[in-house]
């Protein structure tokens, strides 16, 4: 054909090609050099477009973000739809946000912009801001520094609108007084019990009554549609196990590998926390006059370890004297970190401000770094040694499993022989998931259940469900959904059935009772099988010795009145039926202390909650 073209280049040929290449460009080619690459919107807002391009950046970078954060645990703890639907929110909040803004005349300013990117210490080198060091990270996170001083300038353009809309929250004082009297009321209780487990030896369920729930929720004995998978499994860590090794190769690699064996140098700590209980100036006078006081009396000769006893108010280790225990360096809070590792032994810092409060720490012990012998690392340097062979050989039998899965992709057996690994073969298991780490796996369900594998019966491509650890399937057995027979079902439809008899019938008792107790009988002298009657005393809404369920649905009872007890009535999960009695209401009252995280609670509960107002009217 190409030469029969070259052969008639010269004549009508010719022209006729040309002449259907330059009508082709006048319809679609200049339209497309005029308007450029179509820009996908994924929303608008007050006419202003959100497109694809920063849906997808910043999706990728919650993604990312995520993955470091939930590794081998992403898939199953995060949903990609839940995912993309927060990112497009958060991208309409912040779109919502810049008009406002803008309508409303406010900036950030250049000098506030630098004044949060030195003060990043992502930044820092030596201590200081380090230009270098910040266009080296910004470039090897794919940014350029004007794209990334844009996005910075309007974080903070967020932050400043939020803060302002924050900041106005408080609490009256009559609000926290009402909810500290709520907080620390206490309620008298007792309850009856009826349990629903002594009616199973009388509620009876019939064929007939089988067969008309079977008819009537037919719907909910569908088997769902089903499959079952061969698969070829590759583990670098099962690779790893079957690798030889001698005495000889494990000396050999310990020591090219010393380095590695080394316990890093660890410090032993005890420390006073002073905390700051509130966010003021007020607060944090109070904790540098404690402060004072503690160094007063540690300079006058008396013991750290009981000044922590009676001042610290880190509840982990203030009973034993403040004893942090001994820890490497990189294990504490970045403020603390510093100053322990730049103590010596015998030494009270002075006062260290960290996000818990001011601390005086004491360096009990420093234990050098040193080199572990042979012996005492044996099995480790083994195994490190063993991973490091697999790893190459995981990656030589990827690549060729890739090859030979997709070359010859009606079956797995080549690829299996070709790698000296084996074909296994799943239980059926529907969309839902199977048993297993293959089977329960989403990305293997997924692929099981796609229009490749499921419809066009060819191999998968290679399925990652952890790191280093690949599995390639193909569909072995496929079942439609279909309908469950009712002799299938009957058993399970009968004992939910009696179930709910039985419950009903500890309802039917338990209100029978309520209504002797309303006419006079005493609630003692209602025991009988199955019925309990149990007096607790006063409990708070942090008792611990009864069911939160008891607990929240005692404190949502009326308060006696004129001296006669309240009743609840309600079922527990298990079925039975619970009488609750509150007979006597009283309330402590709170210290200052005590009240202050309610404070701090009110003020943020309003101030979310008026951003979130303003946010929705925007």
């Amino acid at each position: 054909m190409l030469q029969a073209i070259r052969d008639h280049a010269q004549g009508w040929i010719a022209w006729v090609i040309v002449g259907l290449i330059i009508l082709t460009f006048a319809l679609f080619g200049i339209d497309q050099y005029a308007r450029g690459d179509k820009v996908v919107v994924v929303a608008e807002v007050n006419g202003q477009d959100i497109t694809a391009n920063q849906f997808l950046t910043l999706y990728s970078r919650q993604k990312q973000r995520l993955q470091q954060q939930f590794g081998d645990l992403y898939d199953q703890v995060v949903k990609d739809e839940e995912l993309r639907d927060q990112v497009l929110d958060a991208l309409i909040e912040s779109e919502e946000i810049r008009q406002f803004a803008a309508k409303n005349n406010m900036v950030i300013s250049d000098q506030q912009l630098s004044m949060a990117i030195h003060s990043a210490e992502t930044f820092h080198q030596d201590g200081k801001f380090s230009q270098k060091v910040y266009e080296d990270i910004l470039l090897r996170n794919g940014l350029n520094v004007a794209r990334f001083e844009h996005e910075q300038r309007q974080f903070l353009s967020e932050n400043q609108y939020k803060n302002i809309t924050q900041i106005s929250g408080f609490a009256t004082q009559t609000e926290v007084e009402q909810l500290a009297s709520l907080q620390g009321q206490q309620r008298n209780i007792s309850y009856i019990r009826v349990d629903q487990r002594p009616f199973l030896k009388t509620v009876s369920i019939s064929d007939e009554q089988i067969a008309e729930s079977y008819n009537k929720d037919i719907k909910d004995y569908v088997e769902p549609e089903k499959v079952s998978i061969d698969y070829i499994e590759l583990s670098k860590e099962k690779l790893a196990e079957s690798i030889p090794v001698t005495d000889e190769i494990v000396q050999g690699y310990y020591e090219e590998n010393k380095g590695q064996f080394i316990i890093p140098e660890s410090r032993h700590a005890k420390h006073i926390l002073i905390s700051v209980e509130a966010d003021t100036p007020e607060a944090d006078s109070i904790a540098q006059k404690t402060l004072t006081e503690v160094q007063e009396k540690l300079a006058a000769g008396e013991s750290f370890e009981e000044l922590a006893k009676v001042y610290s108010k880190d509840p982990g280790s203030a009973q034993t004297g403040g004893d942090l225990g001994t820890f490497e360096q990189g294990m504490m809070v970045p403020e603390f970190d510093e100053a322990v590792f730049s103590m010596k032994e015998g030494e009270v810092s002075s006062p260290v401000k960290t996000e818990f409060g001011y601390h005086l720490i004491k360096l009990v012990k420093i234990e050098p770094k040193k080199s572990q012998p042979l012996d005492a690392v044996k099995a480790e340097v083994t195994k490190q040694y063993q991973l490091q062979q697999a790893d190459i050989q995981y990656f030589e039998l990827l690549e060729k499993l890739n090859t030979i899965a997709y070359e010859q992709s009606d079956s797995l057996e080549p690829a299996a022989a070709a790698t000296g690994l084996k074909v296994e073969t799943s239980a059926l298991f529907s969309r839902a998931g199977g048993e297993g780490v293959i089977a329960s796996n989403s990305k293997v369900i997924n692929s099981a259940f796609s229009d490749d594998v499921l419809k066009e019966n060819l191999n998968s491509t290679s399925i990652e469900v952890a790191t280093n650890h690949t599995v390639f399937i193909r569909v072995n057995n496929h079942q439609d959904a279909r309908q469950k027979d009712l002799d299938e079902v009957s058993a399970s439809i009968k004992e939910e059935l009696t179930r709910e008899a039985v419950i009903k019938e500890s309802a039917n008792l338990g209100e029978s009772l309520l209504a002797k107790i309303n006419s006079g009988e005493s609630p003692e002298s209602l025991m009988k099988d199955g019925v309990e009657w149990n007096t607790i005393g006063w409990v708070g809404r942090d008792a611990q010795n009864l069911l939160p369920q008891m607990v929240a649905e005692a404190f949502k009872a009326p308060k006696p009145k004129e001296g006669k007890p309240s009743w609840v009535k309600f079922a527990l999960s298990t079925g039975d039926t619970i009488l609750l009695q509150v007979s006597d209401v009283k309330s402590e009252e709170l210290t200052a202390e005590q009240k202050t995280p309610l404070i701090r609670a009110f003020a943020e509960l309003f101030a979310n909650a008026e951003l979130s107002a303003r946010l929705a009217e925007l």
